[in-house]
């Protein structure tokens, strides 16, 4: 009988020692709050906070959650979960004087049809440091996007900005040569012959600045024509099947992609058609690029030309995707500005 309390004390006494020396502050109290067995971090950490030791762990629990800290909203585990009723955790973060912060937890528990709560802190200063530091550098990553959109309107802008320069200059150059034109021919007698090239060129002076909006909104075209001229020249048609973006952006990137798909066709695969289907998925288009050459089954290996045009879909926020099951065909995602 001697010998069943001695290892009894003994088998005791190896778990309050190794609940003590347990890094992380651990209480294992009854419902109405009476401690069971409590560690000597979670009585330091409740000294520290409270300044007295736990005597009621439900009593204490409220205090730690007074001085609770309010900014972890983000980031980390804070709240209350209740995904089983029975088994209810809620968490908060607390800082000390030292600067330290620890996070304090309760859990509900059944140890053999008995209800036990268990409480426990947890020293994460480096984890909320680390915390903390991720989000200031996701707002000054924020920062830099919106930094580097505005750029790019700003580009945009400047482009348009630049046609209409060069349009100014256009009229401008035409209309000074028309003046001298004028002149020469009101000092000479001009016949009729010459007289009706100069109003036929006055004609077409006024119906450019007449049409400057009509003529930006045909310039959009010009990348268009330029390609089918391009295709028609190497001997090789294009189709355009669907609306194509009006966005400059995603227009610029569909262009260059068909002009890749067109060099590669013509030259690897000896295509003379050339089809691109596009289609609007609300917030972004999708195009398929085929051609009718001759069926490759070797694998497509992505040189500087298909390289560079993947790296500059990436960099858009745009998606390139090669399928060579049944020749080759580009696919491409690219989102709407």
């Amino acid at each position: 009988m001697l010998d069943a309390m001695r290892k009894r004390l003994t088998l005791t006494h190896a778990i309050r020692e190794a609940v003590d020396t347990y890094p992380d502050g651990i209480c294992f109290a009854s419902v109405d709050g009476r401690p069971i067995l409590a560690n000597r971090t979670i009585n330091d950490l409740c000294s520290r906070l409270t300044r007295r030791t736990i005597t009621n762990a439900e009593r204490a629990w409220r205090d730690w959650k007074a001085l609770k800290l309010t900014d972890t909203s983000e980031g980390l585990q804070t709240g209350f979960s209740t995904v089983n009723p029975n088994t209810a955790q809620e968490r908060f973060l607390c800082r000390l004087a030292d600067g330290t912060v620890w996070q304090f937890q309760r859990q509900n528990l059944n140890i053999r049809t008995v209800p036990v709560v268990q409480y426990e802190a947890t020293d994460i200063t480096e984890l909320y440091k680390y915390r903390n530091r991720l989000r200031e550098n996701v707002a000054q990553a924020e920062k830099l996007h919106e930094r580097q959109r505005d750029l790019l309107r700003n580009i945009v802008q400047n482009n348009l900005d630049k046609e209409i320069l060069e349009a100014k200059i256009r009229i401008h150059d035409d209309f000074g040569r028309l003046l001298l034109m004028s002149r020469s021919a009101l000092n000479e007698e001009a016949d009729s012959m010459k007289a009706g090239a100069l109003f036929e060129a006055w004609a077409n002076v006024i119906n450019d600045m007449e049409n400057a909006s009509s003529h930006r909104a045909s310039s959009r075209n010009t990348p268009e024509k330029e390609l089918v001229q391009v295709a028609g020249m190497i001997g090789c048609r294009v189709f355009f099947n669907g609306r194509q973006p009006s966005e400059r952006k995603p227009l610029l990137l569909l262009y260059a992609a068909v002009r890749e798909a067109l060099t590669n066709a013509v030259r690897h695969a000896g295509a003379d058609c050339l089809t691109i289907d596009i289609r609007d998925e609300g917030d972004r288009y999708h195009a398929e690029i085929r051609n009718n050459g001759q069926k490759n089954s070797a694998p497509i290996r992505e040189g500087g030309g298909l390289g560079n045009l993947r790296r500059r879909f990436e960099q858009e926020g745009a998606r390139l995707q090669i399928d060579s099951s049944n020749g080759v065909t580009l696919i491409l995602t690219i989102p709407k500005e």
